[in-house]
């Protein structure tokens, strides 16, 4: 079984740091928002998807609960990272990597809003 890296998460983020942000009333919001993504270049896009599902794997055990080396590892790299329970609904995980001046939401619902 094919395991995330830390290695391969900092390769896919970095270029995440040089997207600019598009124009519009996003400032703030998540690179792989609805409000932003669809605004992006195609290859920008192409980057943010990799990241995104680089990060949801990475950030995640085996049965989908957060892997709290994972993030810690994140931190320590420079990503400050955080990923836990829902106030709303504990099944549901919310979180967030910065990464330069953007953020990836990682949360549960990855894909949605944008496809």
């Amino acid at each position: 079984m094919f395991s995330t890296t830390i290695q391969a998460v900092c390769t896919a983020l970095k270029p995440i740091e040089r997207i600019p942000r598009p124009a519009g009333d996003n400032d703030g919001d998540p690179i792989n928002s609805d409000t932003v993504f669809p605004y992006l270049s195609i290859v920008h896009q192409q980057q943010v998807r990799y990241a995104e599902e680089l990060l949801y794997d990475y950030t995640r055990t085996p049965d989908g609960q957060p892997n709290r080396r994972a993030i810690n590892t994140l931190i320590r790299n420079g990503y400050p990272a955080s990923l836990g329970p829902s106030q709303d609904d504990y099944d549901l995980l919310l979180g967030r990597v910065h990464v330069g001046d953007w953020e990836i939401d990682i949360s549960d619902h990855l894909g949605q809003g944008y496809d």
